[in-house]
């Protein structure tokens, strides 16, 4: 009775897992970029994809920089927005869990199966590097975006892409 409540627990957890959002954690490599800009200010993008990724962040990003107020404006443009994207990656490790670290989670008297002694972590990485130049500054930073776990693909990536673009328009503060 205990295995099988424990059984549709896991399953629940899965399931549950699989159809909500995608979690997903963005970093940078420095301070960050911080832009003051003015609505009607026009951006233009230029998009490098070396890793030759299938991807949408080019109209996310052109979508949501209108949302902000600022005009698309590939001539004369007041913000240049160069993106490299570098790479798209599945990474999997599993980390051997030491006896002392197990039995202070589960105590002396509980067996611990083999099932216990792996810590396993899977998660999908977008890495870009970004530059954005105005009349007054150049500013650049690259960053890594990440997924909580193994998904579908497409959809991670549709997750990770989304998280770049918000991170990208959250460096404009707009007057």
């Amino acid at each position: 009775m205990l295995k099988n409540n424990l059984f549709l627990l896991v399953l629940a957890l899965f399931l549950s897992a699989c159809t909500g959002p995608m979690q997903t954690f963005i970093q940078t490599n420095n301070e960050g970029i911080f832009l003051h800009a003015n609505k009607n200010q026009s951006f233009s993008l230029h998009i490098n994809n070396p890793s030759k990724l299938n991807t949408n962040l080019e109209a996310k990003l052109t979508q949501k920089l209108q949302n902000l107020g600022l005009v698309l404006d590939n001539t004369q443009s007041d913000y240049k927005i160069y993106i490299n994207i570098i790479d798209f990656k599945k990474f999997s490790y599993a980390q051997r869990l030491i006896a002392s670290n197990a039995r202070f989670f589960y105590n002396d008297f509980d067996k611990i199966d083999d099932v216990f002694e792996m810590e396993v972590e899977n998660y999908y990485l977008l890495q870009v590097n970004l530059q954005i130049s105005s009349k007054n500054s150049t500013q650049s930073t690259s960053l890594l975006a990440r997924t909580a776990y193994l998904g579908n693909i497409d959809r991670a990536k549709e997750s990770l892409e989304e998280k770049i673009a918000n991170q990208i328009t959250s460096f404009f503060y707009m007057h």
